[in-house]
């Protein structure tokens, strides 16, 4: 993969492709020296990047976030960050722009990810988790509270009794746990996530953004219901629906265009 170390940083923020599955796009963290802390420049350089490889003129087909470092995300910038009144508004719209976007993203895991950045990372779609990679929201330890989102998608994701742990208690979940309950979709490094990207851009784009859009609108208002219901009868009568049916026939993989 290109390591994209050439491509300019903004706000600690780098977003390049993969040379060998340009349909990849990476957003990396990379500001290690300070454990790739958020604050309010960050989280908007992050949403940027996200929407840049989507309204690029070839759109990309998934997204891997990662960061460099021992540390995904040390959360909130706790010594101004959290604390400055655009940290809230920055955040919100980082992480409905990564929930919002109509491609997969996965979060490539390598290292702690805590408070903001535990919310990071559930914004995701999909997670792949190293061995030192643990989420934790110690909430509860510097007397802040977490949005009603972040809690209905810690406890879709991680379970309500997990969820429980890790919000009321602090607890700390690592690999095995999250594998374990499936909030990491594999256990690996992440040459592993990568890989998991790259087979997923191969797949059919328009099922991938819908059950996406299902799924995180489980009771959308009649205007989304009316949106996701297209979408979905739109799967049935897309080309790509017809080019897998001739593959099938053909014995080979299908080529999906996204139409």
């Amino acid at each position: 993969m290109a390591e994209g170390r050439d491509a300019p940083v903004e706000a600690g923020v780098r977003a390049t492709r993969d040379d060998d599955t340009p349909a990849v796009g990476v957003v990396t963290l990379c500001r290690p020296e300070r454990r790739n802390a958020l604050d309010a420049e960050v989280c908007a350089a992050v949403a940027d990047a996200v929407e840049g490889l989507m309204t690029a003129d070839d759109p990309v087909r998934v997204i891997l976030l990662r960061a460099e470092g021992p540390a995904f995300c040390a959360g909130a910038n706790l010594k101004g960050g959290v604390y400055a009144t655009e940290f809230f508004g920055g955040l919100e719209r980082m992480i409905r722009v990564i929930s919002e976007a109509p491609v997969p993203v996965i979060a490539d895991v390598q290292g702690p990810a805590v408070g903001a950045g535990c919310q990071l990372v559930l914004a995701c779609d999909l997670r792949v988790m190293g061995p030192k990679a643990r989420v934790w929201v110690p909430a509860v330890h510097h007397g802040f509270s977490l949005d009603r989102w972040t809690v209905r998608r810690a406890v879709e994701l991680l379970g309500g009794s997990v969820a429980r742990n890790v919000l009321i208690a602090g607890a700390q979940v690592g690999q095995s746990m999250a594998v374990a309950n499936g909030f990491a979709m594999l256990g690996g490094p992440s040459h592993d996530a990568l890989e998991l990207a790259r087979t997923m851009s191969r797949q059919a784009p328009m099922p991938m953004h819908y059950f996406k859009l299902a799924m995180n609108n489980p009771e959308p208002d009649a205007e989304l219901a009316g949106e996701i219901d297209r979408l979905g009868g739109a799967c049935w009568l897309s080309r790509d629906a017809a080019e897998a049916r001739r593959a099938r026939e053909e014995k080979r993989s299908p080529i999906f265009e996204g139409r």
